[in-house]
């Protein structure tokens, strides 16, 4: 069950301008009381933010429309995002693995255990890459997206996985090119629009340096497609996941230096 909010159709980016100013991500909160009895994390107004990114006609627009729930009136003309759809909704997360905390997110309870999620839908032209670091500003997962029926189209994608996932212009504490975005919160979807030549889960191309870990799916609203909408809620969870860990961690090293 989630619902979908469609905030701009198509979302204005120029040179300069901050596209993360305009949804404010605050801060999680971490209560407890002593002991606790559970941890207790509380989400207010917190959205997981996922981007879609890829080559231009891959199918980035289709799928966001899917993983969502927007439906659009069909059209066999091709209308290029300009540049950017941030599409809301929600996703019920397991909880199962939730079942020692107590999450409450905006729009949801402790019950239903659901999260919202903003999904970013790119365009794929080069033009307007000026505003490419603002979008990838705090993504917390990516979906890479190419066509197989298009040669070599997955070598673009070594491109966006530079640019989105990791952070070029900043080195970590060994010295590396620092990770934005972790492979275990990535996807890549290769998405057949056309009637596919290859027998399911045959035929896929190996992925280019820097995304041989990322989790590849074949995806279709027509034809041979995997689950991709339970691999989308599922790398929701785990970012929640790793969101909450880390607040717990951050949180029992403040309570340490205390008691030191």
């Amino acid at each position: 069950m989630y619902q979908s909010r469609d905030h701009w159709r198509q979302h204005p980016i120029t040179s300069g301008v901050s596209v993360a100013g305009f949804f404010s991500c605050r801060s999680l909160f971490f209560i407890s009381t002593s002991p606790p009895p559970s941890p207790v994390l509380i989400m207010a107004e917190e959205k997981i933010k996922i981007l879609v990114v890829g080559p231009l006609k891959s199918g980035k627009t289709t799928i966001t429309n899917f993983l969502s729930g927007t439906r659009e009136t069909p059209t066999s003309k091709y209308y290029e995002t300009n540049p950017l759809r941030i599409v809301e909704t929600e996703v019920e997360l397991d909880s199962l693995r939730l079942s020692d905390r107590r999450v409450v997110f905006s729009g949801g309870d402790a019950k239903t255990k659901r999260a919202v999620v903003q999904i970013w839908d790119l365009s794929g032209s080069s033009k307007h890459q000026a505003a490419w670091p603002a979008v990838a500003n705090k993504a917390d997962g990516i979906i890479f997206v190419f066509n197989p029926a298009v040669k070599n189209g997955e070598k673009e994608l070594s491109l966006w996985h530079k640019t989105f996932a990791v952070n070029q212009s900043e080195l970590d504490a060994l010295g590396n090119v620092a990770i934005r975005v972790q492979d275990k919160h990535c996807l890549v979807f290769a998405h057949h629009s056309t009637l596919p030549s290859n027998v399911a889960g045959e035929g896929l191309p190996p992925m280019p340096k820097g995304l041989e870990k990322i989790k590849v799916l074949e995806t279709s609203l027509d034809y041979h497609s995997e689950n991709f909408k339970a691999a989308f809620d599922k790398l929701v969870e785990s970012i929640v996941v790793a969101r909450m860990e880390a607040e717990e961690d951050e949180v029992l090293q403040r309570e340490g230096r205390m008691n030191t």
